[in-house]
């Protein structure tokens, strides 16, 4: 029941929700909802309240990451709420990206006692979730993939190629297309066919509103993954040349317009004002001791010289902790993000590799490039990640 209840919330936020709800609704409600009964109550009250010693018999994440959150979590809290008093509403929007970064804390535990084989089911759920989402971008905006490459395009303020699971579901379709295929299997060249289908719907969408960094990173991937499987397999070289020559001709016009606007946007925009704003989280959290060892706390607003005004928002992970937590915070979420690394360094190879690609695309870009990192997508990816299990990923 909580396993359904948890494929079902991640289907409604796909399908009804959005990375960044403006105004959270019925929809949200029903999501965090399912999300509980997956989790269960005693799990989450262990989690947030501190029960160190009782979690720690869930065997999932090492305690000093545990204490991290905690001491993350409510010092954040006191900081913003009690000694700053920044608005409740505020605070409520940095509290819930918190939580989604160290969801697998919630989770992993939940999946452990699941009889439902997460490892697997988990990545395809993600793949899914980014597909109905680039699907919904191409409805909101009304037009088809064959439009890709004329023009950016808006789809009024909903921002659906940005959440992680379409960069994710672009990178790993594509390359499960060609991981998965048997040429003496007529169902693998048609689920190979699906695959990459989703795939480039899921690419094309972020064409389509001119992602850089995550476009540039996929072809990287790309390049990574065909280049190593390649040597290993004569007929998948075949399969990715005639991938590669297919998609040249059926979408020669919609690349190259594509890469255009790319290259006619890098040169425009640049950084986008990233740096600037790393400057100034820098010049906040450096006006006295206080605020470079505890940060702003929670609900935090700084001036953003991007936006010309007061924001409570960065757009990287990094500068959001160091913002928010200061020293203590940016401290916390390295040790976390180097203990994930960790455990992925230790299981690389062929098999898991499109998993690791396809996951660290997104996780790149909230980390670094934008606020990604706030949607419940991307604490997904992390569990895909971190998930307990000594067997490789099938």
């Amino acid at each position: 029941m909580g396993g359904l209840a948890f494929i079902l919330a991640l289907l409604i936020y796909a399908i009804f929700s959005a990375p960044f709800p403006a105004n959270p609704g019925i929809t949200e409600v029903v999501i965090a909802a399912l999300l509980v009964l997956f989790v269960s109550l005693p799990t989450g009250i262990l989690v947030m309240s501190g029960g160190f010693t009782l979690y720690r018999r869930y065997d999932t994440v090492p305690m000093p990451l545990h204490l991290g959150f905690f001491v993350l979590l409510w010092l954040g809290l006191l900081n913003g709420g009690v000694i700053y008093r920044w608005d409740s509403t505020d605070i409520l929007r940095d509290l819930i990206p918190c939580v989604y970064l160290f969801v697998p804390l919630l989770l992993l535990p939940a999946m452990n006692r699941s009889k439902f084989k997460w490892l697997s089911i988990l990545p395809w759920l993600i793949a899914v979730m980014g597909v109905i989402l680039s699907i919904r971008f191409y409805m909101e905006v009304r037009i088809s993939p064959l439009d890709i490459g004329k023009m950016y395009y808006f789809d009024n303020f909903l921002y659906l190629p940005y959440d992680p699971s379409v960069s994710f579901a672009g990178v790993f379709l594509t390359i499960m297309a060609v991981h998965t295929w048997k040429s003496t299997n007529p169902l693998r060249w048609l689920s190979s066919l699906a695959m990459l289908i989703g795939g480039f719907l899921a690419l094309g969408s972020l064409m389509a509103v001119a992602q850089r960094a995550p476009l540039g990173l996929a072809a990287l991937c790309f390049a990574v993954y065909f280049g190593v499987s390649s040597g290993r397999s004569v007929r998948k070289l075949i399969v990715i040349i005639v991938i590669l020559i297919g998609a040249g001709i059926l979408a020669q016009e919609q690349i190259t317009s594509s890469f255009d606007l790319l290259l006619s946007k890098q040169v425009n925009y640049g950084a986008n004002g990233k740096t600037d704003e790393l400057a100034a989280v820098l010049q906040e959290t450096s006006k006295s001791v206080y605020t470079l060892l505890l940060g702003i706390g929670w609900g935090g607003l700084f001036f953003d010289p991007t936006y010309m005004s007061e924001v409570s928002f960065t757009h990287s992970a990094f500068t959001f902790f160091l913002l928010k937590g200061g020293v203590i915070g940016i401290t916390v979420f390295l040790a976390y993000l180097s203990w994930i690394v960790w455990k992925c360094l230790k299981r690389v190879n062929m098999q898991n590799l499109p998993y690791m690609l396809g996951a660290g695309v997104p996780i790149m870009i909230g980390l670094l490039f934008q606020p990604s990192f706030k949607t419940l997508s991307y604490g997904m990816l992390l569990t895909v990640l971190i998930l307990k299990d000594k067997e490789s990923i099938p």
